[in-house]
C-alpha cells in the first residue's frame, strides 16, 4: 500500500493567523492574537483558500486559486484586563511601621538572686525609644507592676517573697495591639531563716559579717 506525505504550504499571513488560534488560549488577560489586518474581511475574520496540487500536496494561501475552497478563520478573541492591584510592600522582610526591632528587659538579668531585698528594679530597654502613645506593661508573677517614672521604661518589685520570680514585658499600643515581647525573665529571693540566718556570700560576691557571740 503507498503511503502519501502530504505536506502544508502556508503563506506567511496565514500562518500568522493559525499561529493566533493555537495561541489564543494561552494568551494571559489584556493580551490580543491577531491576523494581519490586511488579509482580514469587514468582520476581522481572515479569507483562507486550500487546495491540493496534483502532487497530492496541500496548499493554504490568501490569494484565490482556481478550484480552491474558500474558508473564513475567525480572529483571536481578545480579553479586557482588571485595575491592577499595588503590591504589598509589607512582608516578612521586617518590622512593621508600629513595631519595635528589639525590646528586652535590662534589669533583672536571667537567673540573677537577690538577698532580703527591699526592693528589686526592672528595666525595660526598647529599640527604637518608645513611641508617643505606646506603654509598657509589666508583670511580675503575673501581677502587673506600675512604672515608677514618667519615662515608663522603669519599674520596682517591693518586697519580693523568697523563692523564684518571673518578669514579663511588652509593648501595647493605643489601639490595645501588642506591638513587641520581651523575652521574660527568672531570678530569685532569698531570706533569712532559723536554719540559716545570714546572707550566703554568692549572693552578693561579699563576705557575709562573722556572728558575734
Amino acid at each position: 500500500m503507498r503511503h502519501t506525505l502530504l505536506r502544508y504550504v502556508v503563506s506567511p499571513a496565514l500562518a500568522l493567523a493559525l499561529l493566533a488560534l493555537a495561541l489564543a488560549p494561552l494568551a494571559g488577560p489584556g493580551v490580543a492574537l491577531a491576523a494581519d489586518p490586511g488579509s482580514s474581511g469587514g468582520d476581522g475574520a481572515v479569507t483562507t483558500y486550500r487546495w491540493v496540487d496534483a502532487q497530492g500536496v496541500v496548499h493554504y494561501s490568501d490569494t484565490p486559486q482556481p478550484g480552491a475552497q474558500k474558508l473564513e478563520i475567525a480572529p483571536a478573541q481578545t480579553f479586557q484586563s482588571g485595575p491592577t492591584q499595588a503590591a504589598d510592600v509589607t512582608g516578612p522582610f521586617g518590622p512593621a511601621a508600629d513595631e519595635y526591632s528589639s525590646c528586652l528587659i535590662a534589669q533583672p538579668q536571667s537567673q540573677q538572686s537577690f538577698y532580703a531585698p527591699d526592693s528589686v528594679a526592672v528595666s525595660v530597654q526598647l529599640a527604637p525609644a518608645l513611641r508617643s502613645g505606646d506603654h509598657v506593661q509589666v508583670t511580675v508573677d503575673g501581677q502587673s507592676v506600675n512604672p515608677t517614672d514618667d519615662s515608663g521604661m522603669d519599674f520596682q518589685i517591693d518586697m519580693p517573697y523568697r523563692g523564684q520570680h518571673v518578669v514579663s514585658a511588652k509593648v501595647v499600643n493605643p489601639a490595645g495591639k501588642t506591638v513587641c515581647t520581651a523575652q521574660a525573665v527568672v531570678f530569685y529571693v532569698r531570706r533569712p531563716s532559723l536554719l540559716s540566718p545570714q546572707a550566703p556570700a554568692e549572693s552578693h560576691g561579699v563576705q557575709p559579717v562573722p556572728h558575734q557571740p
